[in-house]
């Protein structure tokens, strides 16, 4: 009975697992993303992988409206089997900035929790500054091709992906989604 149980089980967390990666790319990036790029690749030199698609993903530390976009500063958090980002702060090896240049973010306020979590599929462009206490640094940019949201859910004491974003249908009619395909890193 207990073997039986346990195989359900684990057919159960196989098939939730696999439905958060397929959510994190979507099929029209399916293909085109490098999965063995990292955030450690780009970090000191990201026009070396200039127009690769890759995924990141960490806490989200500021977002805001800019003239060409919204602008997300990111805290980069390694990402697990599932693509979200594994929760482990103490393991980035820096920050990162995601313009959204598409309007697929409708309002930077979503991000105002301190627990939001984000996987994006991110276009190596560049580096930008940012500033952290009173210094300077630079710091490598993706332009934003899919979002995912990780909310944070009490009861399940974990993080889940916000079906308001990036999801068909999502909230009924023929509305696409807050950002019309999640994004990750």
């Amino acid at each position: 009975m207990n073997v039986l149980i346990i195989s359900m089980l684990s057919v159960v967390i196989l098939f939730v697992s696999g439905c958060n990666r397929k959510d994190v790319i979507p099929e029209r990036l399916e293909g085109k993303v490098d999965r063995d790029l990292r955030y450690s690749d780009i970090k000191h030199d990201p026009l070396a992988k200039k127009g690769k698609l890759m995924l990141a993903g960490g806490k989200v530390l500021a977002a805001e409206r800019v003239k060409d976009g919204t602008r997300i500063e990111v805290l980069q958090i390694p990402l697990s089997e599932d693509l979200m980002p594994t929760g482990r702060e103490t393991e980035s090896k820096g920050r990162f900035v995601v313009i959204d240049r598409d309007g697929q973010v409708s309002d930077p306020a979503v991000f105002d929790d301190e627990n939001k979590r984000i996987t994006v599929v991110g276009e190596v462009v560049g580096s930008t500054t940012i500033t952290i206490d009173e210094t300077q640094q630079r710091v490598p940019q993706l332009a934003l091709k899919h979002v995912t949201v990780w909310d944070w859910d009490r009861v399940k004491s974990g993080y889940t992906p916000y079906y308001g974003y990036g999801y068909p249908r999502a909230w009924g009619g023929a509305y696409g989604g807050y950002y019309g395909y999640p994004y990750y890193w």
